[in-house]
């Protein structure tokens, strides 16, 4: 298990005040149709077809990850940190709404209470909201068998001289993980991964939000 650090654990703050000052005066159904809907765009840009029955982790999957999409298709376990922080500060989750789904409020970086294989990981945007963002890619990695594809996303730095200065400076202090795209794929392929493809779903001035579809050797 990775040791959490300050820099960890006021992110773990900030991102439970930040869900609840963003949902403060949204209508729960509205914003659960609205974000349902998303993940069906992004699936599609993705190319990505969810298999019915097939066994799926949805690591780091927040309020109303892919699983409110997939909980009635694919097999899917969730894990977050803040699961139970959710429940009880935000009117949009309740793991009783999703009995199909099992759910572990545990860290990415720890062992996971079920076993692997997975035949399929999703990872949106939670990988840089990691202690330990390398034990965090050893534990997907351990998740999957040969043949297992994962959809992995992530902000990376566009330019080269603001990493080193986010990484000694709170810049984005949601996010202690600050790494550029490179470091993403010699990571995933170190680790047996083999990149399908990589694409640019978002890009802002400093971080573009990239995904990579990868398949296990």
């Amino acid at each position: 298990m990775a040791k959490t650090t300050i820099r960890w654990r006021v992110a773990q703050f900030l991102e439970r005040r930040w869900w609840q000052r963003y949902l403060r005066n949204k209508s729960s159904a509205d914003y659960l149709t609205e974000k349902r809907a998303y993940w069906e765009r992004t699936l599609d840009q993705l190319d990505w077809e969810p298999v019915p029955g097939r066994r799926v982790l949805d690591a780091g999957c927040g309020p109303a990850g892919v699983f409110i999409l997939l909980h009635n298709i694919e097999a899917v376990t969730a894990l977050d940190p803040l699961l139970e922080s959710y429940e009880a500060d935000l009117p949009i989750f309740a793991r009783a709404n999703y009995p199909s789904v099992s759910f572990l409020a545990q860290p990415l970086e720890e062992k996971l209470a079920v076993a692997g294989p997975f035949e399929a990981i999703y990872c949106f945007n939670a990988i840089n909201h990691v202690a330990d963002w390398e034990l965090a890619l050893d534990v997907l990695t351990a998740n999957a068998g040969p043949g297992t594809r994962m959809v992995l996303t992530s902000d990376v730095h566009r330019h080269a001289w603001l990493l080193p200065v986010f990484r000694m400076l709170p810049g984005d202090a949601l996010h202690p993980q600050q790494h550029d795209a490179t470091a993403y794929r010699r990571a995933l392929e170190r680790r047996g991964w083999r990149i399908e493809w990589e694409e640019v779903l978002r890009q802002e001035a400093i971080f573009a939000y990239t995904a990579w579809v990868a398949v296990m050797e």
